[in-house]
């Protein structure tokens, strides 16, 4: 206690790393600078808020780790942390997906000094790098045990027979597991194992849990850096996507027919058509009323049944209570737009797209259906993985991305699909308390699109 810091000296440093990530964050600046000051600005974090444990004095773990015995020294946890926080930031620009924790798996085995290293989302191993051992690698579902710790976000050390739900005769002594902690959600794990019977070092405990609170501050700093870059992007690829040349050329040549056969039908689609081009560009905020998500979504779903004829009949159905509800912009357009062409042009019979939005309890569900050709089972992974899918410029992906920037991981959007019947899209989005709540969201968005 008596090496420790004082209070205000870590208070300061604590409040110099918020500082530094909100400017960064504020102001323009280029990416290097940028990720160069949120590396120093969370190591100060994690720095401060391990002597802020010193100072409290709080309660150690609940497992026992032994001290370091005499001999060679080992590096300090802070320092090996310090250096694993700066080589994992530019893999976890993507987020947590396998490629970035195969990279941070290397990184920390090959500098922590550990046997064997496993990064976990919430279902499975994603990434492994050490001792091999084959009841673990990628892809390997998680323990019980692990479970619970995401569950309950607590360390736990113990011995790797003991891990509820594992598999037998691991070869690996001993592990520590730590939560990784992103929006107030648990979602992973990083797991260091240690060949060995013998109790776990207490630098291997403290390793941990620094890195556990490192990478989840640098997952949530990189994803609020992704959703400004998602909001800059998805109304320049909506531009690019609205005026791509097939879609226009094909609406255009759709209404040169009716002008022929129905001028009325021709002036009323180029009317549609200047409005499609309009609503894409007028609004920039995150979010929008749904009652105008909607209103786009019928506009585009008019143009494109005009140019197919009976071949398309949609159906949308809106509960008059969620119609003032704040939803992100360009969110369902993209889906009504996939169940079109890649659901329903290649279908031999007529097909129905339908949207239908309800609240239920806090939360309003938004269903996006149609029964095409389905989405065959081996691919439904692939396409949310983040940088896949297609669609007006504004992949599956891409809107699940900024769905859970928006709401965090508890909203997120799930797909459900099979190969000759159909696939839905059900988006989930938190309920505004009032109608009052509601309305002066989008009061606020009126503000920021005059502006």
């Amino acid at each position: 206690m008596k090496n420790s810091p004082k209070l205000w000296v870590v208070t300061t440093l604590w409040a110099l790393s918020i500082i530094i990530l909100l400017v960064t964050a504020m102001i323009p600046i280029r990416h290097g600078w940028r990720a160069l000051a949120w590396t120093v600005a969370v190591f100060l974090a994690v720095w401060a808020w391990r002597q802020m444990v010193v100072v409290f004095q709080t309660p150690p773990q609940a497992v026992i780790v032994e001290s370091e015995p005499s001999g060679p020294s080992h590096p300090d946890p802070a320092e090996t942390t310090f250096q694993i926080g700066t080589q994992a930031l530019p893999h976890l620009r993507q987020g947590l997906n396998r490629q970035a924790a195969q990279s941070l798996a290397d990184i920390i085995q090959r500098t922590a000094e550990v046997d064997a290293v496993a990064i976990t989302d919430t279902m499975q191993v994603l990434g492994w790098a050490g001792k091999s051992c084959p009841q673990h690698g990628p892809g390997s579902l998680l323990s019980e045990t692990t479970r619970r710790v995401m569950q309950d976000r607590v360390i736990r050390t113990l011995k790797t027979d003991e891990l509820q739900g594992a598999y037998d005769e691991c070869s690996l002594g001993t592990v520590v597991i730590a939560p990784l902690v992103s929006h107030d959600q648990s979602v992973g794990s990083i797991k260091l194992y240690v060949a060995s019977e013998a109790l776990l070092p207490n630098r291997i405990v403290q390793l941990a849990e620094g890195l556990a609170q490192m990478l989840s501050l640098l997952m949530e700093v990189v994803e609020a850096d992704r959703q400004r870059s998602l909001a800059a992007d998805a109304r320049l690829e909506a531009l690019q996507a609205q005026i791509r040349p097939h879609f226009l050329f094909n609406v255009l040549n759709t209404i040169i027919a009716f002008s022929h056969t129905d001028a009325d039908r021709a002036r009323d689609l180029l009317i549609q058509l200047a409005s499609f081009f309009r609503r894409s560009l007028a609004h920039h905020g995150p979010t929008i009323a749904l009652k105008d998500e909607i209103e786009y979504v019928n506009t585009y779903l008019t143009l494109e049944s005009a140019r197919f004829g009976d071949r398309l009949r949609y159906r949308i159905r809106v509960a008059p209570e969620a119609l003032d509800v704040p939803v992100p912009v360009l969110t369902l357009q993209p889906l009504v737009e996939n169940a079109v062409i890649h659901g329903l042009i290649n279908k031999d019979k007529p097909g129905m797209v339908s949207v239908t939005a309800k609240p239920i309890k806090d939360r309003l569900v938004i269903y996006v259906s149609d029964n095409g050709v389905g989405i065959p089972k081996s691919k439904q992974y692939e396409i949310f993985e983040m940088g896949s899918g297609s669609g007006m410029g504004l992949g599956l992906s891409n809107v699940a991305e900024r769905i859970m920037g928006l709401y965090g991981p508890a909203y997120h959007l799930r797909l459900r699909s099979r190969e000759g019947v159909g696939t839905t899209v059900r988006l989930v989005f938190p309920m505004p308390k009032s109608k009052k709540e509601a309305v002066l969201t989008n009061h606020a968005e009126s503000i920021n699109r005059g502006r």
